[in-house]
């Protein structure tokens, strides 16, 4: 009675659907679909009346928000690929995508965090973490005692600690040999494509020019090579951590011929950029690399081949940094006197600095700070107000060392410490050869963009800023999935909440 009790009220059920029509589930799937239909369509046509390109802003977010929440790898990939390509695409869309990296990072940060502490409640930190946080404290210290405005000090922040978010957002991801393999077919692709607008641009220079934008210079009868950048500075930057990857991957994975045309394209059209801090940082890392973790081959190939590249690239190389050394060293240039300005800030303010915005970084220049009047900048060529502030924000450590001061800068240099020393340490003790690939690539962007700091703002502009922390998030996230398999296993014990070392190594014996 009770069985045909239970079938009779089971069969109820979808005959009161076939009466009604329609199930309530579905009633509501379709009364929220309409709903919001009819949200993006008054969207879609307010952003046109208002601005067209405001239309491509309100569908690229909505993907973006998409992807982030259920596919936050390929948001990973998609966010990375719109920090590089940011100054090209506030020329292509206008003003409205200026803040475009600052957008997608936040992002990333809310989306990624949001779901490990749902997944695992808690968060992955960085290596250096610490550091990276007491370099904040003293240049917001800074800014309250030099009276700096918030908003200024706020834009200033967000602006160095962007590179270091980002890494944050994707040590809250879980990396596999999966996600690596899509990443090396992704710089395939990015190689490519460079390769591409890099012969485009040396067969039309003018044509391409006039499409891109920028200025184009001249070496010896050699344009410089821009690619889809503005600047050859930046393509120069772009192309040299192609070709990092390329010969870390060489180095640790296998060797092919396929990569040494990936290698040979990529330092090619780093050279011929004709950017000596590119170069110099390339050859600097690329000697690292091969001479630390190289495969006999490589070592054979660089001695036999090696005397025939030095002979013909040596001889114009010391023309290049002869003259670089030239114009921003021994002559009394607009980096020197920034550097030189900073210490004399720094030590001026001990041990605080000018604040965050108030030397060397671009809130500096856009409102002229008073600390160059102080120090009679608006009467050096490159270092005034507004058009005449061309080098104010030329450089990278007079704003980290004149704006925090010099602890400040001490512990924003001991935290870059800390991210090697993680690169240089294995992930886990049972490592795959894909992710020491990508940690030794992470060791050679260091070194490159580390070296190019000094004559260049790598941490805080596109498209090099997110590859100097980026890798150190990824092999965070790999450490710490390593230490949850190791305590899932019983290899090593869970550290219990007020436990003392004594109990714990009581507990491992």
């Amino acid at each position: 009675m009770t069985v045909q009790a239970t079938q009779s009220t089971q069969s109820a059920a979808p005959r009161e659907r076939r009466a009604s029509g329609v199930s309530p589930r579905l009633r509501a799937d379709v009364l929220l679909s309409a709903g919001g239909a009819v949200v993006a369509a008054g969207l879609v046509v307010a952003s046109l009346l208002v601005q067209p390109a405001l239309f491509i802003i309100v569908v690229a977010g909505a993907v973006l928000v998409y992807l982030a929440a259920f596919h936050p790898k390929v948001f990973a990939i998609t966010g990375l690929s719109a920090i590089i390509l940011s100054n090209v695409l506030q020329q292509v869309v206008g003003p409205i995508a200026t803040n475009t990296d600052e957008a997608v990072i936040g992002l990333a940060v809310i989306a990624f965090t949001t779901r490990r502490l749902i997944a695992e409640r808690r968060i992955v930190l960085l290596p250096g973490m610490a550091w990276f946080l007491l370099f904040f404290v003293f240049g917001v210290l800074s800014s309250v005692v030099m009276h700096v405005s918030y908003s200024l000090m706020l834009q200033s922040l967000i602006l160095i600690a962007k590179g270091l978010l980002f890494a944050f957002a994707l040590a809250q991801l879980r990396w596999t040999d999966r996600d690596f393999r899509v990443l090396l077919k992704a710089g395939v692709v990015a190689i490519a494509v460079v390769a591409a607008s890099g012969l485009a641009n040396l067969a039309f220079p003018e044509f391409w020019r006039s499409i891109v934008g920028g200025t184009i210079t001249h070496l010896g009868g050699v344009t410089a090579l821009q690619g889809l950048f503005q600047h050859p500075a930046a393509f120069g930057r772009f192309t040299a951590v192609l070709a990092v990857a390329a010969v870390a991957y060489a180095c640790v994975v296998r060797t092919s011929l396929g990569n040494a045309i990936l290698i040979g394209v990529t330092v090619a059209l780093t050279t011929l950029t004709l950017e000596v801090k590119s170069i110099v940082g390339l050859l600097a890392a690329l000697g690292i690399l091969t001479l630390r973790y190289g495969r006999p081959i490589l070592i054979v190939i660089a001695l036999c081949f090696g005397p025939f590249a030095i002979a013909l690239i040596v001889p114009p190389l010391i023309a290049l940094v002869g003259d670089a050394v030239e114009t921003y060293i021994i002559q009394d240039s607009a980096r020197s006197t920034m550097t030189w300005g900073s210490l004399a800030v720094a030590t001026a303010y001990f041990p605080f600095g000018a604040g965050f915005g108030r030397f060397g970084s671009f809130q500096a220049s856009v409102d002229y700070s008073p600390e160059y009047y102080k120090l009679g900048f608006d009467h050096v060529y490159g270092l005034g107000p507004g058009e005449k502030g061309m080098f104010l924000n030329d450089t990278q450590w007079p704003a980290i060392i004149g704006e925090s001061g010099w602890l400040g800068a001490a512990a924003f240099a001991i935290g870059i410490v800390c991210v090697l020393v993680s690169l240089l340490r294995r992930s886990s003790p049972n490592e795959s050869v894909l992710a020491r690939w990508v940690r030794i690539t992470g060791v050679g962007w260091l070194v490159l963009l580390v070296i190019e700091s000094a004559a260049a703002p790598v941490f805080v502009s596109a498209p090099s800023f997110p590859f100097v922390f980026a890798v150190a998030g990824i092999v965070a996230s790999l450490r710490a999935a390593a230490r949850d398999e190791e305590r899932a296993t019983g290899l090593v014990p869970q550290r219990l909440p007020g436990s003392t070392a004594r109990q714990r190594a009581a507990s491992i014996g």
